[in-house]
């Protein structure tokens, strides 16, 4: 670990110093070790904020774009607590060397849980940065203590008795003087300073409807950040800069997209500047160090070339769609069909939008019409259950990316429950490009076998019931490979966690190739653009890549089926215990 002297003399430095914001991209272990190599530019990477207890946040929607580049969010400080943050970050400072300097966020409503989590999270950390800015929190966390001097200089000050690390205070616009406010930050023993949080918050409403969008408890208010508060974070640097003076270091976020942004900042006087909500516009993964790398590329040479990057239209703009027809098929599985088309590639999802209930992401079962199967699960799904033909609904997206292909002859679609949305789509990919398609599909529940009838698949189908053993259609694998020799095969899996182990493990003990092996993984998305980090697998972020990964892609990241929930140990069936199946199509 590096000194004191060392990160504050680093920081110091003339130069272009990037750093990643809290609770945006970098949210999870895995994306901090891939900004870490593949984003050189970036100097400081920035965590959530961390509490001493798990917090789930606030449910979704958590996040809107009101125009392009402006956006509200109310995530309510989602985090897994100190126990399981500390581990994580540990693990990930085990198995790599960070070049960056990681900026652990805490967030706390008392003195002594601040003072915990700085002890507890300092052996890992490079900076300790304090929130005490955001504006959605519960009452006594973030702005709560920011808005007041005395309280910001008191909890600084007991920080500082725990910890030698070096503290940054984050600071909230919010207030009528923030120089008053970092004057006593610094005169309590910070060592830097870190503005502005988001702005507000505000009342964000469906037009529709009237109804807020954001799911904040508190009247459903949102923080808002990106292009829109650029110049209230230029203002708020270059005040906290006068008031104390030329030594201490200061992050600057806000708004910031371009090397002029990058330029003013540090004019107003940031020695650091952070990259936020600006990461929702960059449309792939991939092209995340090529935007970064523009930027420091503009900054030397006055251009405009990181715009190029950048989306121009709102990537989380919500259409209304009225349905044109439910089908139901038992208690619990409905298909639900909109008026007009949905442009999407293979295997995207978009989110449904119930305002004053929530949203969540479904695949898309078919784009023309756009169609949506929906398993009753929760409050949500509950809501969609009770709505009826001509109902209006809202619609974002899609979000993900086509799925990566193979050029094997033979491709085999297994599916389990609700993972037959995905069936159509791929099923009319892979006859396009001229390739023999087998579905095999099994459910624990009866009823949803009779959706094979509605959606006509045209290949080969093959249904089985689970009858209490899960995952039973797997049994039927060897047969179907008996007729096509398993290296001229490609296998795609959808469906839950526990039935994406169980054909894994079978096609692997049939002699699959783990670069043939394909799973659509059902990992939370919050937001669809990048932004939460939520979905991220193997520091792939599955909302921008796409849902597939490659069985061989999990196993070079550490991660397998049998990480998934509901392990068992299976082993391929001998013929005598396959059960009886139904070939629908052949």
């Amino acid at each position: 670990m590096r000194t004191k002297e060392q990160i504050l003399k680093r920081l110091r430095t003339e130069g272009l110093h990037l750093a990643t914001v809290s609770g945006v991209l970098t949210t999870r272990p895995g994306m901090i070790e891939w900004v870490d190599r593949m984003v050189p530019e970036i100097d400081i990477i920035t965590t959530k904020s961390y509490q001493v207890r798990p917090n789930p946040g606030y449910r979704e929607p958590i996040l809107l774009e009101k125009e392009a580049g402006c956006f509200a969010n109310a995530v309510g400080l989602r985090n897994p607590g100190m126990a399981a943050g500390f581990q994580e970050l540990s693990a990930l400072r085990r198995r790599h060397s960070l070049r960056s300097l990681l900026n652990v966020s805490l967030s706390a409503n008392s003195v002594e849980d601040f003072s915990q989590l700085a002890r507890c999270f300092a052996p890992v950390a490079d900076i300790l940065e304090l929130n005490f800015s955001c504006p959605h929190a519960a009452s006594g966390y973030g702005s709560s203590i920011g808005t007041d001097p005395r309280l910001v200089h008191e909890y600084v000050c007991a920080i500082r008795q725990v910890t030698s690390a070096p503290l940054f205070a984050k600071l909230t616009p919010n207030v009528p003087n923030i120089g008053d406010i970092a004057r006593a930050a610094v005169s309590a023993g910070a060592d830097g300073l870190s503005a502005i949080n988001t702005v507000g918050p505000e009342l964000f409403r469906d037009p529709g409807s009237g109804k807020p969008i954001l799911s904040n408890p508190n009247g459903g208010k949102g923080g808002k950040s990106g292009e829109w508060i650029k110049e209230r974070a230029l203002q708020s640097v270059a005040e906290i800069r006068g008031a104390i003076g030329p030594d201490i270091p200061i992050l600057g976020i806000g708004g910031v997209s371009s090397g002029e942004d990058i330029r003013r900042m540090k004019k107003a006087g940031a020695n650091m500047v952070g990259l936020g909500s600006v990461f929702a516009r960059v449309p792939r993964q991939d092209l995340i160090p090529l935007y970064v790398g523009a930027l420091k590329k503009d900054l030397v040479e006055g251009g405009n070339t990181a715009s190029t990057f950048l989306a121009t239209e709102r990537l989380m703009a919500y259409r209304t769609s009225w349905i044109r027809e439910i089908r139901g098929f038992g208690e619990t599985l409905r298909m639900i069909t909109l008026e007009g088309n949905l442009s999407a590639a293979t295997s995207q999802y978009a989110f449904l939008f119930l305002p004053g209930t929530g949203e969540k992401p479904f695949s898309l079962a078919s784009c023309e019409p756009a169609t949506f199967l929906v398993r009753r699960r929760g409050p949500f799904t509950e809501a969609l259950f009770r709505m009826r033909v001509g109902d209006p609904i809202l619609v974002r997206g899609p979000y993900g990316a086509q799925i990566p292909e193979s050029d094997k002859p033979n491709a085999i679609i297994l599916a389990g429950g609700t993972g037959i949305a995905l069936a159509p789509l791929l099923v009319e990919k892979f006859l396009s490009q001229g390739k023999e398609v087998t579905l095999l599909f099994g459910s624990s529940r009866e009823d949803d076998l009779g959706i094979l009838s509605t959606l006509n698949l045209p290949c080969r189908l093959i249904a089985v019931p689970d009858q209490g053993q899960p995952a039973r259609i797997l049994t039927c694998l060897p047969d179907h490979l008996d007729q096509h020799s398993v290296r001229e095969c490609c296998f795609y899996n959808v469906g839950p966690q526990g039935f994406l182990a169980r054909s894994c493990r079978r096609e692997r003990a049939l002699g699959a190739a783990a670069t043939e092996i394909y799973l659509s993984l059902e990992t939370p998305s919050l937001c669809g653009v990048g932004l939460c980090g939520s979905c991220e697998c193997g520091g792939r972020l599955l909302c921008k890549e796409g849902t597939f990964v490659s069985l061989q892609y999990l196993s070079n990241h550490g991660l397998s089926p049998e990480t998934f929930p509901d392990q068992v140990s299976d082993t391929v069936t001998t013929v005598a215990e396959q059960p009886k199946a139904t070939v629908l199509n052949s």
